[in-house]
């Protein structure tokens, strides 16, 4: 007798931000635990994009039900955990012989607090997650329980019991293609070419690790050819926290994209660190008709850019903009209001920097301390201009945010500069229309700002 798994989101409770409450993508955490559970076990596995299909809490468990689980596999990023909640205290109320296992940044962060608070979950995968949920599942089956395995938080006899024995990281190399098969058809997919991020961000976690992994090139493009001919999806994006930091590897990787002339197929992009984007590569890029280059630009004040861990200086970010226009290369720009000791003074330093730089999406987003990050240790010890942080999980969102309260200004202050700055790096480029055609397709977000803020 097989083990039975469902992996899931969790439900939807209402729509805030349609980009993350109402996606186009599908939830790649599920596709690389599920790829790699299949390939390594004999277990019935299947995976419920929750928030993709838009499923309310009685049509989850519905399929719960249905499917009469052994384990049930919650990802979960900080914004959800009220949900997760809900859904676990659900399943259990319909079978308590089910096994909760919860997975992402949030458990990663305070692993011993999310057990304490959800009573429900019975297992907590700290850290990437697809060897840890084989182990825990094997040990589920094979009925031996958990002391023996590592990054690992769960109950027993009444006991919280926290295993940190190892920080192991995945070979890409050895890992299996995402099981994109269990799950439904999206119009866009995020992809990785590496995993882990050298830099210290004070305001990520960073789960993967400071040394960058990489697959092999080939594997990748195995991977963008089964997206493709399966699903037709129109964009493929690549989630690499430091994509073409290797040079050697990217180049590798854009010669096999430039062999399938992938820009005939579909339209792809990257995130990246503004460091890594030299002509070379640029020009390598181009020839593989890239669609777009996301970077994090977070603040346009020099002293901020030294103490938030990033590695760039403004100097830096105009030059690299500079490049990315000369060669026609569409431009996303992120940018962090609420910075350590952030005043008037420095937002407006950021809001005209922006506009300085012109990027063709500018990204503006509110600090989020989330748990496990340098920023949620000064939020919580009030220091560097921060007063308190909310305790409803649901407010630790990006746009729509209301986890933190600042000392230099108001929540409805920096409202008004978060919806100012998106305005005026294309009011002050005189790029109307752009502007226009961002409001139309940003239109819910935008209602739903005014709403729930």
């Amino acid at each position: 007798m097989s083990l039975k798994i469902m992996l899931t989101t969790p439900q939807l409770d209402k729509i805030i931000e349609p980009i993350y409450d109402k996606p186009i993508f599908v939830r790649p955490s599920l596709a690389h635990i599920a790829g790699y559970i299949r390939d390594n076990s004999d277990y019935d596995i299947r995976c419920v994009d929750a928030k993709f299909s838009q499923l309310k809490l009685n049509d989850l468990i519905k399929k719960i039900k249905e499917f009469k689980p052994d384990v049930v596999g919650i990802s979960a990023y900080t914004y959800e955990i009220n949900e997760v909640r809900i859904l676990a205290r659900e399943i259990k109320k319909e079978n308590s012989n089910i096994i909760i296992v919860l997975g992402g940044s949030h458990i990663t962060a305070i692993p011993e607090d999310t057990l304490k608070e959800i009573p429900d979950i019975d297992v907590g995968v700290i850290g990437e997650g697809e060897q840890t949920m084989l182990k825990v599942c094997d040990s589920i089956f094979l009925k031996k329980g958990y002391s023996e395995i590592s990054n690992i938080v769960y109950r027993k006899n009444d006991k919280i019991i926290l295993q940190r024995k190892n920080n192991y990281f995945l070979d890409l190399n050895d890992a299996a293609l995402p099981a994109w098969d269990l799950l439904p058809a999206a119009k866009e997919y995020y992809i990785q070419a590496s995993r882990g991020c050298p830099f210290n961000c004070i305001f990520c976690l960073n789960p993967n690790g400071t040394n960058i992994r990489y697959r092999n090139a080939k594997h990748i493009i195995k991977e963008i050819e089964y997206l493709i001919e399966k699903f037709s999806p129109e964009r493929i994006s690549f989630g690499d926290e430091a994509f073409a930091a290797n040079k050697k590897f990217a180049h590798s990787l854009l010669d096999e994209m430039i062999k399938i002339k992938i820009w005939e197929k579909v339209n792809w992009d990257i995130q990246t660190h503004i460091r890594f984007l030299d002509d070379e590569l640029l020009k390598k890029m181009k020839k593989a008709k890239i669609n777009k280059i996301e970077v994090g630009v977070e603040s346009g004040n020099e002293q901020i850019l030294k103490k938030i861990g990033k590695g760039i200086d403004k100097k830096m970010v105009e030059k690299t903009f500079f490049k990315l226009k000369k060669y026609k290369i569409k431009t996303g720009a992120f940018f962090i209001l609420g910075h350590p000791n952030e005043t008037k003074k420095t937002i407006w330093d950021t809001i005209k920097f922006a506009a300085k730089i012109n990027p063709d999406e500018p990204i503006f987003a509110i600090m989020v301390p989330f748990p496990g990050t340098v920023i949620s240790k000064y939020v919580k010890e009030g220091r560097a201009g921060y007063l308190r942080a909310s305790d409803n999980w649901s407010d630790f969102r990006k746009q729509i945010n209301k986890s933190i309260e600042f000392k230099n200004f108001t929540k409805t202050e920096l409202k008004f500069y978060l919806i100012f700055g998106n305005l005026y790096v294309f009011l002050y480029n005189f790029r109307f229309l752009d502007l226009i055609r961002k409001g139309y397709h940003y239109r819910k977000s935008i209602l739903n700002y005014f709403r729930y803020t």
